[in-house]
């Protein structure tokens, strides 16, 4: 228990450290090898954590889908426009019994999990982009937090987006 207490910590300080430092003090764009904060046994367990068994959805429904469009937002960003096709969000239904086709949507940076999302629009930090290219994903999950398949295939949509790249 007192190791998942050093790992929500640690996750912790990482969410305020991306969250207050401007981007070229972040640990990886200054050389500063995040693993001094956080062991690989740490950092492997954090993304089990974050896996959820696939649900696949019922024969008997209308498949559901999902696409998103990026929009640059003037001040910092992205906004984040999810649409979906035969899928409710139900965010009063978190952590409840599966039901096809509702749930929320999770958002992923450069693989890694960044948001939960309850609704159609998310803004996205600029600060959560490394210079050049990120595929940003989005996926469709279950009220259970599982990635809603169908024939075993993630529903879910990948938009690929290009920051400068930084000048040192």
């Amino acid at each position: 228990m007192e190791r998942i207490a050093y790992i929500v910590i640690g996750a912790a300080v990482a969410v305020v450290m991306m969250t207050l430092l401007p981007r070229g003090m972040w640990p990886e764009r200054s050389g500063i090898d995040v693993r001094m904060v956080m062991s690989d046994v740490d950092l492997d367990m954090m993304a089990t954590m974050h896996q959820h068994t696939p649900r696949e959805v019922s024969a008997d429904v209308l498949s559901p889908s999902v696409n998103h469009l990026m929009f640059p937002d003037m001040m910092d960003g992205y906004n984040i426009q999810i649409l979906t096709n035969n899928f409710t969000f139900t965010p009063a239904n978190i952590n409840r019994a599966p039901v096809d086709n509702e749930g929320h949507a999770h958002i992923y940076v450069n693989g890694i999990k960044i948001a939960r999302v309850y609704g159609n629009w998310y803004h996205l930090s600029g600060a959560l982009l490394q210079p050049g290219e990120n595929d940003i994903r989005v996926t469709l999950n279950a009220n259970d937090h599982g990635e809603w398949t169908v024939d075993g295939i993630p529903v879910s949509s990948v938009v690929r987006v290009r920051t400068p790249e930084v000048i040192q």
